[in-house]
């Protein structure tokens, strides 16, 4: 049975969420002893409540990073303030402590993978703590994730669909392996959740086109083409229908799949010159290392594609 302890840096009463905060919101640290681990989120909560119940939105970091990297770099923290949501950013596991952190996909990476870590129990039990305690609207609960976390963010949507009402996907797969006839595909769900999808036609970590990682980090990993990957999603989950717009004269392509269902929808961002990065963030190493010219800012056109999702 799993044991649970949670830790709450700053919590006040409930009636504290709905006064003011500061400027720019307020983090607290909630921790969980999940499998016989602890495990660490940061907590942002905006400046402004209005409402009784609010969106969450959880943003997964990538291989080697951390929650406080995450919420000072990728751009929802500001996006969250402004528009008045959670935002919670989870750590992945590590032999160090919260540094160099990984989360299991089932095909990578690191010690999450080599150690069997269930990324997905302790994501499941996390948001029913935090349902517990913050004033969070179940039917809007929202997931994104960057390369190793999006991979996470594929198996959250294949385990447990009902939960959430949308989800991004920024530079990563739903499947890889050791070789292109060895590679495990991570199941789309059978209920449609709406998806959008960012990665660069340039990625070296992950190809778009598919091919072997260049990435020493993911042990030569062959993952397959992104464009037929995305594809098998949408359609799976019932979004047959395509169609495409070129962006940015050309630097970026757009290409909307949608179904009968209006929660069949799948937008899929390729950036032509993008890399293996979050498109359009300003702040962090890669912000000073992406050679993109596009100007798709990734964070505003993710929430801007989830506000209005929400579970029936």
């Amino acid at each position: 049975m799993l044991k649970t302890m949670v830790v709450i840096g700053t919590l006040l009463a409930m009636s504290f969420y709905f006064i003011n905060g500061t400027k720019k919101g307020i983090d607290e640290i909630v921790t969980i002893e999940h499998d016989g681990r602890i495990r660490q989120s940061i907590v942002h909560l905006p400046p402004m409540i209005q409402d009784d119940k609010l969106p969450v939105v959880l943003v997964f970091h990538g291989l080697f990073g951390n929650s406080n990297y995450t919420k000072n770099t990728y751009g929802m923290t500001e996006v969250g303030d402004r528009e008045g949501f959670i935002t919670v950013y989870p750590e992945g596991t590590g032999t160090l402590n919260s540094v160099l952190l990984s989360w299991n996909s089932g095909f990578c990476c690191g010690y999450a993978m080599e150690n069997d870590v269930d990324d997905v129990s302790y994501i499941a039990e996390l948001l029913g703590r935090l349902e517990s305690v913050y004033p969070i609207d179940e039917k809007r609960v929202y997931l994104i994730g960057l390369s190793n976390g999006g991979m996470l963010v594929y198996r959250l949507m294949s385990s447990y669909p009902d939960l959430f009402a949308a989800c991004a996907i920024v530079s990563s797969s739903p499947a890889g392996g050791a070789s292109e006839d060895n590679v495990v595909m991570i199941e789309p769900p059978d209920t449609a959740i709406p998806l959008i999808v960012f990665h660069g036609m340039e990625d070296p970590i992950i190809p778009f086109d598919g091919g072997f990682s260049s990435s020493s980090e993911a042990n030569g990993i062959y993952f397959p083409s992104i464009e037929e990957s995305v594809k098998l999603w949408a359609e799976k989950m019932g979004a047959v229908n395509m169609s495409e717009k070129s962006l940015e004269n050309g630097l970026v392509l757009l290409r909307e799949y949608t179904g009968e269902d209006e929660r069949s929808l799948v937008h899929f961002y390729a950036i032509t010159d993008g890399d293996h990065t979050w498109p359009g963030r300003e702040k962090g190493i890669d912000a000073l290392s992406s050679s993109s010219q596009a100007n798709i800012k990734a964070s505003e056109l993710i929430w801007e594609f989830m506000k209005d999702k929400h579970l029936d």
